[in-house]
């Protein structure tokens, strides 16, 4: 029974490669394949179920490679929830394949979970390059020369991550977080160890999207399929939020070497993150825009070195996943400027409240979800006294919201255009059951979040203090 804590990493793993063969498999019929979605939401439905569950049970395994605590907990629920609600929502017309598009998202949820479980320098590694590389495969099944571009980025990444790694492992002569914990707590901060954690720090920033480094993840997403773009601005930036919670809290007493830089790149993020979705007017760059502002208020909460920032961070971490990976699943074929969405309210009002909904919670709208994760890490920055970058966040929200509002005018306003003068690049979304479904549960999640939000803020403060943080 220690190990059933594991299932839910082997359905996804398990259903993600029946998936796959499900497209090689001539016996089985072509009209049941177009029931794979439905039946790939609700595996990983019941494998957050088990999560939920078994998952509450703490302990370690393979050695202690593995850890089962309240931080995986938080990280693999607020995962697997994501997956399932993309797979539900996404215009599986707009897609290039479907066995391989069901595949990818839930090789990326299984990367995060392997990130928020792993003990030590190789599992958080192993983490992120696995949601990295599903994301290049989904972008690769429309655009391979957008797939190369990202591959190169990610390369350069790998890299620097890699060089980070190995140079704090030299230093500390310890490849497990708790060690690397518990050497550098004895320590002052040095150069030796800032550089590597510098140059480790600009990979996670170039992996996870951040401001002044989104600009390939951008370009790449922008040419995806909705779940492509999903993946590159979701989860691939969400595994690399994770690794970067759990080396901060590995480093978190030698602040000095980390802070500084973090909280440079948040306030970059926040700012022009709210700047650009305000100048941009087509919906799915300024999705992109409004996912770069709310990770920088994660990495502004990471900046604080607190638990009650992490926590925070954890907690508005859960939210984006949700609001980036579904964002762009929700938009659909939609993806011209703004003509493809002129009263959209109208014509499809289920997924125009999702997508309006999705916007309205990455610019930290309240009372959505990620309007109170801004609110905790607020909270915390206000604690730790840090008042410039606090009021940068506000600004970068203020911002943001000022771009959503322009984005409802034309989802809600603006009198619907004939089809024929949406262009080729601009066709609604089709309507089907499963997307309609999952529009509906997208729209209950990014509420009910809000709502029981003291709850689920209590158990990402649980997994802040799990990771050793006070």
């Amino acid at each position: 029974m220690k190990y059933f804590a594991l299932l839910p990493e082997a359905l996804v793993v398990a259903l993600a490669i029946g998936v796959m063969m499900a497209a090689r498999l001539a016996w089985l019929p072509a009209g049941s394949r177009r029931y794979l979605p439905q039946v790939t939401a609700l595996i990983v439905l019941v494998a957050l179920g088990v999560e939920l569950w078994a998952g509450a049970t703490v302990g370690s395994y393979f050695g202690g490679a593995l850890l089962q605590d309240r931080f995986a907990l938080f990280a693999k629920a607020a995962v697997l929830l994501t997956a399932a609600v993309a797979v539900a929502t996404t215009d599986w017309t707009a897609e290039d394949s479907v066995p391989l598009g069901l595949a990818m998202p839930l090789l990326a949820a299984f990367g995060v979970m392997v990130a928020a479980s792993a003990a030590d320098l190789l599992g958080l590694w192993a983490g992120l390059e696995l949601a990295g590389a599903a994301g290049v495969l989904m972008v690769a099944l429309r655009r391979p020369d957008l797939a190369l571009r990202l591959l190169v980025a990610g390369g350069i990444a790998s890299a620097l991550v890699l060089v980070g790694l190995a140079f704090v492992y030299a230093t500390t002569g310890n490849p497990n977080l708790a060690g690397i914990r518990a050497v550098v707590g004895n320590e002052a901060p040095a150069l030796p160890l800032a550089i590597p954690v510098l140059l480790l720090m600009g990979g996670l920033a170039v992996r996870a999207g951040l401001a002044p480094f989104h600009v390939a993840g951008l370009q790449v997403g922008l040419g995806a399929s909705p779940l492509g773009a999903g993946l590159v601005f979701g989860l691939s930036a969400v595994a690399a939020a994770t690794v970067g919670i759990k080396l901060t809290a590995a480093l978190v007493p030698i602040p000095d070497v980390y802070a500084p830089y973090v909280q440079v790149v948040s306030a970059l993020a926040m700012v022009g993150g709210g700047a650009a979705a305000l100048a941009v007017h087509s919906p799915r760059p300024r999705l992109a825009y409004l996912a770069v502002s709310q990770l920088g208020w994660v990495a502004a909460g990471v900046s604080t070195h607190f638990r009650s920032g992490i926590g925070g961070s954890l907690f508005l971490l859960g939210a984006f996943a949700v609001a980036a990976t579904c964002g762009p699943a929700l938009l659909g074929r939609a993806e011209g400027g703004e003509p493809a969405i002129h009263g959209l309210g109208t014509l499809r009002p289920v997924r125009a409240a999702g997508l309006a909904l999705a916007m309205l919670s990455l610019a930290g709208a309240p009372p959505l979800a990620g309007f109170f994760g801004e609110l905790a890490v607020a909270a915390s920055l206000a604690q730790s006294g840090n008042f410039v970058l606090l009021g940068l966040g506000l600004l970068g929200s203020v911002l943001s919201v000022a771009a959503v509002l322009g984005t409802l005018r034309v989802l809600y306003i603006q009198s619907p255009l004939e089809e024929s003068r949406r262009g080729a690049t601009a066709a609604l979304p089709a309507v089907t059951a499963l997307s309609t479904a999952g529009a509906v549960a997208f729209c209950i999640v990014i509420a009910g979040y809000g709502i029981f939000g003291n709850p689920i803020m209590g158990l990402a403060d649980q997994g802040a203090e799990a990771l050793g943080l006070r």
